[in-house]
């Protein structure tokens, strides 16, 4: 087959991961495989495995082609967004795929190249990372979406949840969802280990710095309640982004700093559970965390809202805690029961270890990459 993928993601992140590893996967296969880039970047790094397997990748984001100062006015000369979408159109013909496989995030970013795929007669599939199911897009995007997802030969989604809020968003039932995971930079088969006693509880938040959907300030509002005063419970944020400073702040203001740490990016996922007890997921939306996932895999329970694929994962009270909602006061509840539960963790994440490994495919990407094309 001639394998088009086209990812119209923000370049970072574990939710590139999937499409990217896929491709090199058809590509060993045997199969024709090509990409097309909109992110507002370019990254060579991140393509460079691509790259290797021969997979051509042309950029079409107008900043990404010209450079951000040529980009900011280069798209003024068309319609909103017309400029990737002429390259699109250009790249298509000249590929002539027999399939496209759209990558997005929880941005509809894909929504206007999956039309012209609609339009240029080519048949798709698309894959979703995430939904917040309190952003409800204009009922002129939302007719749009209902069209273009009816439309794909297969919509893939990473969680059920995720599913469901979607076809409440657009009215209608979608009978062309699947199921796909995501891969995960840890060894699932590393044995179970669990921090030294002498260690005091610490809970790990592992998310980029962006609190509008992570949360963060949710989880530190908790912490900073009354009870927890003269508790030895410490908290480290690993990730970096746009609101650590005004995290940071906070922090300060609530009064809690000397038990907030900020570690910045970690590579190796296995140091942060080496002395971390419990993941803290406080998210307001989601897909199904990468982070969260690689939590488990390492023997963790975890803290988290009731939002997206978190329950899909987390059984209350076997494998970890569920707030209600995402706000401070559900969060504290969880936070409290995970505390007055706090000698039962290491049997949770026993659980936790065992139960993800029955969840999740050996492979992800390869088992995606069966999915594309059976």
């Amino acid at each position: 087959m001639r394998i088009l993928f086209f990812s119209s993601h923000h370049g970072v992140g574990a939710s590139e991961t999937l499409w990217l590893q896929s491709a090199i996967n058809l590509k060993s296969q045997g199969h024709d495989v090509t990409s097309i880039i909109n992110w507002h970047r370019r990254d060579p790094r991140r393509l460079a495995d691509l790259k290797l397997a021969g997979i051509p990748a042309t950029y079409v984001n107008a900043k990404a082609v010209s450079g951000r100062f040529v980009g900011r006015f280069l798209p003024r000369l068309f319609s909103h967004g017309a400029w990737e979408k002429t390259c699109a159109k250009r790249l298509i013909r000249h590929t002539s795929p027999d399939l496209i496989v759209f990558s997005e995030g929880n941005d509809i970013s894909a929504l206007p190249f999956m039309e012209l795929a609609m339009g240029m007669e080519v048949p798709f599939q698309v894959v979703t990372h995430g939904l917040n199911e309190a952003e409800w897009p204009h009922d002129n995007i939302t007719d749009r979406m209902r069209t273009a997802f009816q439309a794909a030969r297969r919509t893939f989604w990473v969680a059920r949840r995720n599913i469901q809020d979607f076809e409440y968003h657009i009215g209608a039932a979608l009978g062309n969802a699947e199921i796909v995971r995501n891969p995960c930079n840890v060894d699932r088969h590393v044995a179970f280990q669990w921090p030294s006693s002498s260690t005091p509880l610490r809970l790990a938040c592992v998310a980029r710095l962006q609190t509008r959907p992570k949360g963060h300030d949710l989880l530190l509002q908790a912490l900073a309640q009354p009870q927890w005063r003269d508790r030895s419970l410490y908290l480290t944020f690993f990730g970096d982004g746009e609101n650590r400073r005004g995290l940071e702040r906070l922090s300060a203001f609530l009064g809690i700093s000397h038990r907030i740490q900020f570690a910045g990016h970690v590579d190796s996922i296995h140091q942060i559970w080496r002395d971390h007890h419990m993941i803290a997921q406080p998210s307001r939306n989601e897909g199904m965390p990468v982070s969260l996932v690689e939590a488990l895999l390492c023997g963790r329970p975890a803290l988290a809202t009731d939002v997206a694929g978190h329950a899909e994962l987390i059984t209350d009270g076997e494998n970890g805690f569920l707030a209600s909602a995402a706000t401070a006061n559900h969060i504290a509840k969880a936070l409290e029961r995970a505390w007055q539960h706090r000698d039962e963790w290491c049997k949770m994440g026993e659980i936790a270890y065992g139960r993800i490994r029955q969840m999740l495919p050996e492979d992800p990407a390869a088992a995606f990459a069966k999915q594309i094309i059976c």
